[in-house]
């Protein structure tokens, strides 16, 4: 439901990505978690935290096991023995919930000093289906929490563990060490503990913080124009489809680049049914000025860079398959369908799912094309876009078959239709 003051229905705070940045796991679209330890190392019979944040990405109830698998024997067969009070704790977190969990663990004799003993957490839950409050990438920051901001920083001094990419996120392993000098037994009871971090009753506070930045937001939206951001946005493109496993030709950086300044700079005076609330980079900037308002005195270019990339990312989508679906003969869906690609390009920037070349082309590549000519200035020569487009693609066309050849013949022909475009506008290389 739209918020009327508002005027759009903004997305739960990303509390988990504030705390853990990328060191997150992602179960499908539904629960992120990260999971730590502290101390790494302790005494015998000091007890050590397994830490577990969990941040409900539905609106829905869900419930979560989180369980211990303690070792029995250190990596030379010695004996060790590690106990916890609870191997397994059970809890159901209300719709968009985060907190935190504690389980504690204690090394107790026999075990001797060692380092690196394996402690594996696993996580299951269930969930019916649900509508989802955050986005599966890295979200804004909260401005409104349950707990105080100290305990947050505390939480973010902990060394959060990202699996393997080949290891199953349901079943993670951390390690700590036993130091050579040991602590009277425990006297007190150890026990878990789940504290909540962030719950729907803090998103009435959210949204009023939000409309309070919304005038300051308009005006900072205005500076975001091909002069400051495209530097910043070449970079991130470049950066992160590398990470994410699809390395970039130069030229189909500068096309994707130049989709993502159209989004931001270009696309509100060409449309006449524009409106900035409408757009999701803009309500994620309502959110970051609200969670820090000196974020305003930032330069344009890191903005966009550090909040407002992913929120572009899938803007830039949709408004690509617009702009080219009028110059290809070719059913690129309805606007359900290209939303539901435009999350799964999403889903890929989190990490979640597999790098696929279409990532790169359909549509922003294509759309890069398209607006091509239009988004210029005075150093920019729009014949390197087409030229490097033009050597990527005869890399490329090689190794593809199937559903890609027909995005390569568009490409084909959206090239062909650029380089009049240059001409007609008198556009020398």
């Amino acid at each position: 439901m739209v918020d009327k003051q508002l005027q759009f229905e903004p997305f739960y705070p990303d509390v988990l990505g504030a705390i853990a940045g990328s060191q997150k796991v992602s179960f499908e679209d539904v629960l992120q978690a990260a999971v730590g330890l502290f101390p790494h190392r302790a005494y015998l019979n000091q007890p050590v935290e397994v830490i577990v944040i969990l941040q409900n990405m539905i609106d829905q109830n869900m419930d979560v096991k989180i369980g211990l698998n303690l070792p029995n024997k250190s990596q030379d067969g010695t004996t060790v023995s590690v106990q916890t009070p609870k191997k397994v704790v059970s809890l159901t977190m209300t719709p968009g919930e985060v907190g935190v969990l504690r389980m504690p663990i204690v090394a107790v004799a026999p075990t001797q000093p060692v380092d690196n003993l394996p402690v594996q957490v696993a996580v299951r839950y269930r969930s019916r289906n649900g509508k989802a409050v955050r986005p599966p990438t890295r979200g804004a920051p909260p401005s409104a929490l349950s707990v105080s901001p100290f305990k947050l920083q505390v939480l973010r001094d902990i060394e959060w563990i990202t699996p393997p990419r080949n290891a199953s996120s349901e079943n993670i392993r951390l390690t700590f060490d036993v130091a050579p000098k040991r602590l009277p037994p425990l006297k007190q009871t150890l026990k878990p503990s789940y504290e909540v971090l962030w719950s729907q009753e803090q998103m009435r506070s959210e949204k009023r913080n939000i409309l309070g930045k919304m005038d300051e937001a308009r005006l900072l939206a205005a500076s975001f124009t091909r002069t400051t951001v495209y530097d910043s946005l070449w970079h991130m493109v470049d950066d992160t489809y590398a990470a994410r496993g699809l390395p970039l030709h130069p030229g189909e950086v500068n096309a994707i680049t130049k989709m993502l300044t159209y989004t931001l700079d270009d696309h509100s005076t060409m449309d006449p049914k524009y409106k900035v609330e409408d757009q999701r980079w803009f309500q994620v900037l309502c959110q970051v000025l609200a969670h820090d308002p000196a974020v305003a005195q930032w330069e344009p270019g890191e903005i966009v860079s550090k909040y407002l990339f992913e929120p572009t990312m899938y803007e830039a989508v949709l408004l690509a398959f617009t702009l080219i679906r009028s110059r290809v003969k070719v059913n690129l869906g309805d606007r359900a369908e290209r939303v539901t690609y435009a999350n799964r390009v999403m889903s890929w920037l989190a990490g979640q799912i597999e790098p696929d070349l279409i990532y790169i082309y359909l549509p922003l590549a294509l759309g890069g094309v398209v607006v091509n000519h239009q988004v210029t200035w005075h150093s920019d020569n729009p014949w390197m876009v087409i030229d490097g487009l033009r050597e990527a693609y005869r890399g490329r066309v090689r190794l593809v078959e199937g559903d890609a050849m027909e995005i390569f013949d568009m490409l084909d022909k959206l090239l062909e239709q650029g380089e009049d475009e240059l001409r007609r506008s008198r556009i020398l290389r």
